[in-house]
């Protein structure tokens, strides 16, 4: 992955060097602390990811990211910043960014959000190389919204490997609904199930347990990732979205020997927070 480093403070470009390219798989292709110079580079450069920092003279993070996008060039975006309102960091994503890291910078945090990035990035160019073999270069709207869909799938898959749930009993059935549900476009409310599995009552409950089980077990997954890394925006994200943050705080809490039970989990939320995620 090529990457590029926007910001102020020249010990936080050398700090997020070193993480970077800490992995053989990186290199940074360049640095600044100029704004209109990271626009000129990102002209030129091949950039896969741009670190860029919020509070930049002349022109703020996400008025460069807007700058870049409506020259036609698309790297994923890393926005770091120091204590800014939660206004401004909806607008940063409202805008493109892919993740947002509050400085002090924490490095755990850093490279967990690299790593990610890196992930989506791979999984969206393989997909788009299955689909060149498949179709061909295909440009008609038709193909551009089954690119869409299935982008949206490797999305979840990756969402769902991160809480580490792809390999339980009820993976299959939780794949085939959120496939479902994105390919319909369709609400949880909204799927018949008795239709959808092909089962009566009975066999719905059975189901239902096997897909609560292993949604359980991604809480639990979440409760020590949030526990080793209190400050990730992401693991955060995916607590309260998924999960609802007070269950994920009673799981916690059950893992450190403070309750007697842990968090709760609600097959609504989670798959609608799922579906909301990769939209």
């Amino acid at each position: 992955m090529n990457f590029y480093i926007l910001d102020n403070d020249s010990k936080i470009i050398h700090l997020l060097s070193n993480i970077i390219e800490n992995d053989f798989n990186n290199t940074v292709v360049g640095t600044t602390s100029n704004p209109q110079q990271a626009y000129d580079d990102a002209m030129r450069l091949g950039i896969d990811i741009m670190f860029i920092d919020y509070a930049m003279p002349t022109m703020d993070g996400v008025q460069l990211i807007q700058k870049i996008q409506d020259s036609h060039h698309y790297p994923h975006f890393i926005m770091t910043a120091q204590a800014i309102l939660p206004s401004v960091k909806t607008s940063a994503y409202q805008h493109g960014i892919d993740f947002f890291i509050e400085k002090p910078l924490n490095i755990a945090e850093v490279k967990s959000v690299i790593k990610l990035a890196a992930q989506n990035i791979n999984m969206s160019n393989r997909l788009l190389q299955v689909l060149d073999l498949v179709s061909g270069a295909a440009t008609n709207n038709n193909t551009v919204t089954i690119s869409g869909k299935n982008k949206k799938k490797e999305n979840a898959q990756s969402i769902l490997r991160f809480l580490g749930i792809t390999a339980g009993n009820g993976a299959p059935a939780i794949n085939k609904l959120v496939n479902t549900m994105i390919e319909r476009e369709i609400s949880f409310d909204e799927v018949n199930f008795e239709e959808f599995f092909q089962c009566d009552e009975h066999g719905k409950k059975i189901i239902f347990q096997r897909i609560r089980r292993d949604i359980k077990t991604g809480l639990n997954n979440l409760a020590h990732m949030c526990m080793d890394y209190p400050e990730n925006d992401i693991i955060l994200e995916y607590a309260n979205n998924l999960y609802e943050y007070k269950n994920v705080h009673n799981e916690i809490s059950f893992l450190k020997g403070e309750r007697t039970n842990g968090g709760q989990v609600s097959l609504k939320h989670f798959f609608n927070g799922l579906i909301q995620e990769i939209n």
